[in-house]
């Protein structure tokens, strides 16, 4: 969708709130002067101009890289595929417009929706970027760098900024090293405007060292301390006293089960939110209201106060968003352990997001793009830990001999190599079973559980509803899993000593996966080439499995938020 298009999308919607998207000359000013790898904060994203444009910088300087490279080494191009360098290791953004939010990629993270009402002093990043609301400029710039949690932030705003009283007073008061690094109009850009503009770059705390070799803890640690002595006015102190507080599991419980019938659990879940911040505010004002020797003689002292209302506003978030993910079963069950701990590892970042109703929408959307990803990545995967030379029949028209050396373990090369072919329905694989000291199968554990919950994971998405399992009870006894629905049998397995397993799945949920991870790969392109490239037994009937992982693919409508802001 173009740029005008958009903006009709967002004034018919009331969401145009000064978009005004930054044009590819005054992102290039900045990518010329950042590190790699860098964590971005972008502010009032928009279109994510600053991600698009740096993305495009990336495979220009990429081009470059290789064309020198070739020059004394053709092989490296083919050894090292990615990209030598990237510029955005993460890219975290805060975004009011919901119309703009929808049409983020899953590796975008929203961390607040409000930028009055988002808190910053806990969003770490490298650097913060921000093409702000010229009418609100001031505003946003003083709030930035005094608030900010950064190495160095990156702001294109009116060049009148040089002469407003209410940002030199921040830069004096922190300490905020400024450098302009280039002068700019609208006129040509995407929505023309005449407002002349600075490209400047902010950098904290600047020593005689280069700042960019120093750690974000310290920018963390001194913005956190800046916001903490202006929104609690306390003398200082001596000495660090560190407190810890933990959550309360009963607590937790007690609250999930108020969500039970509850008609707007977003509405209660924000509620309850806001009085346990609102309390916590008001005891520690009141505790830094106190007379400091007062605190010194019962041995409170200002590190210690600072520290643990750090760790309470960081448990408070995190106890709520992980309330809200516990919620998320209709998407997490669709996912295999593997991929299950890849997301609840990347949920993570998102817990200093502040918990409000605003903010729940997009982390939503964020889960949702992000797990219909997973979807289709860890049905390759799946495919790809079973294709081995025992395993595989090359297509009609693959000529290449599949040698076995070409299967090593772990070897991205071979991988590359081997490619259009298809995965029988009868299998060797490793084996989940164990041996026990005396050479007996060692019963069933969590890790055989998981093993075999994967594969029907794998089964439910593709369509097949799986029902009872059998489980051995000593080594190459025949075990049989049914589909839920009839007695049909899904998939009949032998567990051997020598850590294999040999399985015969139904030959129609073979068609699926084979179908399926083809179509993912590439190496079909519609259901006509089923015909001509599957083995006869496979191909029989297996074009109705064409596109069919995609019936798992979900969104906002046909997954009504979870039950979360509404039921």
């Amino acid at each position: 969708m173009g740029i005008q298009q958009t903006l009709i999308e967002l004034k018919e919607n009331n969401e145009d709130f000064e978009l005004y998207p930054s044009s590819r000359e005054m992102l290039w000013k900045i990518y010329e002067v950042m590190d790699t790898g860098s964590k971005i904060l972008d502010i009032g994203c928009g279109t994510c101009n600053f991600k698009k444009y740096a993305e495009e910088f990336d495979k220009i300087n990429q081009q470059k890289y290789f064309e020198d490279i070739d020059k004394y080494n053709k092989k490296l191009i083919d050894r090292y595929p990615d990209k030598p360098c990237r510029l955005i290791s993460k890219y975290y953004v805060i975004e009011k417009s919901k119309i703009l939010i929808d049409k983020f990629d899953k590796d975008t993270i929203v961390l607040g929706t409000d930028f009055y009402n988002t808190l910053l002093i806990d969003k770490k990043a490298d650097t913060y970027f921000c093409n702000p609301p010229y009418s609100e400029y001031v505003e946003w710039t003083t709030r930035i760098l005094a608030d900010g949690n950064f190495k160095e932030a990156f702001l294109i705003i009116p060049q009148r900024w040089k002469e407003n009283e209410q940002i030199n007073l921040v830069l004096k008061k922190y300490d905020i090293q400024n450098n302009i690094l280039g002068s700019f109009d609208f006129l040509q850009a995407e929505r023309p405007a005449r407002a002349k503009v600075d490209v400047v770059r902010f950098t904290k705390n600047p020593t005689k060292y280069d700042y960019r070799w120093r750690d974000l803890n310290d920018f963390n640690e001194k913005a956190f301390d800046n916001w903490f002595d202006e929104t609690f006015k306390m003398r200082d102190s001596a000495k660090e006293n560190k407190y810890e507080s933990e959550i309360e599991r009963e607590e937790k419980q007690n609250i999930k089960n108020q969500l039970v019938g509850c008609k707007s659990k977003g509405d209660f879940l924000v509620n309850l939110y806001n009085e346990e911040q609102k309390k916590l505010f008001e005891q520690f004002q009141a505790i830094c209201s106190l007379d400091t020797d007062t605190l010194l003689t019962i041995g409170v002292k200002k590190e210690a106060i600072k520290e643990a209302i750090k760790q309470k506003i960081v448990s408070l978030k995190t106890k709520y968003w992980r309330i809200v993910f516990d919620e998320f079963e209709e998407i997490t069950e669709r996912l295999t352990s593997e991929t299950r701990r890849q997301m609840f590892d990347r949920f993570k970042e998102l817990q200093t997001v502040d918990f409000t109703l605003e903010n729940i929408y997009p982390l939503i959307l964020w889960v949702i793009k992000n797990a219909n990803g997973y979807y289709d990545e860890q049905l390759i995967s799946f495919f790809k830990k079973l294709s081995s030379p025992d395993n595989v029949k090359p297509y009609k028209s693959n000529q290449k001999v599949f040698e076995r050396d070409k299967w090593r373990h772990n070897s991205f090369a071979d991988e590359k190599k081997v490619s259009h072919y298809t995965l029988d329905y009868r299998i060797i694989m490793s084996s989940p079973f164990r041996t026990d000291y005396y050479g007996r199968l060692d019963g069933f554990d969590y890790g055989c559980s998981e093993k075999l919950q994967d594969i029907f994971t794998i089964a439910k998405n593709l369509g097949f509803k799986i029902g009872l399992c059998d489980i051995p009870k000593n080594f190459g006894e025949k075990c049989f899993c049914l589909y839920g629905d009839s007695d049909k049998t899904f998939m009949e397995y032998r567990a051997y000593k020598n850590g294999n397993m040999h399985v015969k799945f139904d030959i129609e949920f073979a068609k699926a996966l084979n179908v399926e991870t083809s179509r993912l790969l590439g190496w079909i392109r519609s259901k006509e080439d089923i015909e001509k490239e599957f083995p006869q037994e496979l191909a029989k009937g297996a074009e109705k499995y064409f596109k069919i992982n995609n019936y798992v693919a979900l969104n906002v409508n046909n997954v009504p938020l979870l039950g979360i802001l509404k039921d």
